[in-house]
């Protein structure tokens, strides 16, 4: 997935500054950058745990972001230990680890769609911690968007979901939602641009691929359509598993799966060798 972020120059004969590129907020970037100017390891990998978070966070993946926020405050902490102190002041800067933790709870807190506010200005003041985040900021916002969407206020939705945007131009479902005002005012057309601006951002995205196959048949497009619709099919899939297989190494990562395997197998050995001494007594 790209991040296409904001204009941010650099010389031709300059090597990228990865800190620049932070400060700006182009985190993708930044680790790019490190990744080729042999920055030091310990940077990277505080740059990896960032864009685990952001990317998590923008496909709705909160644990997956929880997760991430927990490994960064490791990397943060090997920056410091390993001499890179200027290096980790200002990616500490940056991150506010702790305001981040808060933002992230703040989503998760939702439980799944609007968590059962009913007025837009109840949802910002619950959201309020991941609306002050540069994180988290745009996911608040796309939710404040969702709501006023189900409320029927498609042109309140429209512009909170161009704010968030402006707060995270790679927030492809935000993007997605957009377009969805679009098929609903039946604008297909302008829908179909939409979805196909997300999967430039997101290739993988079947949720915009199943949405792109309705734009197309709307506009008749109907073999195209049905290769859209079947493509979110199988990507649907494949997301399923990777999700699973996370949840499955999480699981032994914490040991709680690894310790019941383990009584299983002890039971099932025990087991064994009575079959096999009662078969040497008869």
């Amino acid at each position: 997935m790209t991040d296409p972020g904001r204009a941010l120059s650099t010389p031709l004969d300059a090597a990228p500054d990865w800190g620049a590129f932070a400060r700006a907020g182009e985190w993708r970037r930044a680790l790019a950058a490190a990744r080729v100017t042999g920055a030091p390891l310990e940077i990277s990998e505080v740059l990896e745990r960032v864009v685990g978070v952001q990317e998590a966070v923008r496909a709705r993946r909160y644990p997956q972001a929880r997760r991430a926020w927990s490994q960064l405050e490791g990397a943060l902490e090997a920056a410091d230990s390993g001499g890179r102190i200027g290096e980790a002041a200002l990616l500490r800067s940056l991150v506010r680890h702790d305001a981040l933790g808060k933002a992230l709870s703040a989503l998760e807190d939702l439980g799944s769609g609007i968590g059962g506010e009913t007025e837009p200005e109840a949802l910002r003041a619950r959201l309020a911690p991941a609306a002050q985040h540069p994180f988290t900021q745009a996911e608040a916002l796309n939710l404040i968007g969702v709501l006023h969407a189900l409320r029927g206020e498609a042109h309140a939705a429209r512009a909170v979901f161009e704010e968030a945007l402006l707060s995270d131009p790679g927030h492809y479902r935000a993007v997605t939602n957009i377009g969805n005002l679009e098929l609903e005012a039946g604008q297909p057309a302008l829908a179909e641009a939409r979805y196909r601006e997300v999967l430039r951002l997101n290739p993988d995205y079947d949720g915009a691929y199943h949405n792109l196959g309705v734009a197309l048949r709307r506009q008749g497009k109907v073999h195209e359509s049905v290769g859209a619709i079947r493509r979110a099919q199988r990507l649907s899939m494949k997301r399923s598993q990777e999700e699973a297989r996370e949840d499955l190494r999480e699981q032994f990562r914490q040991g709680g799966m690894w310790r019941s395997l383990r009584w299983v197998l002890v039971v099932a050995l025990l087991l064994l060798l009575f079959l096999i001494m009662r078969g040497l007594g008869g």
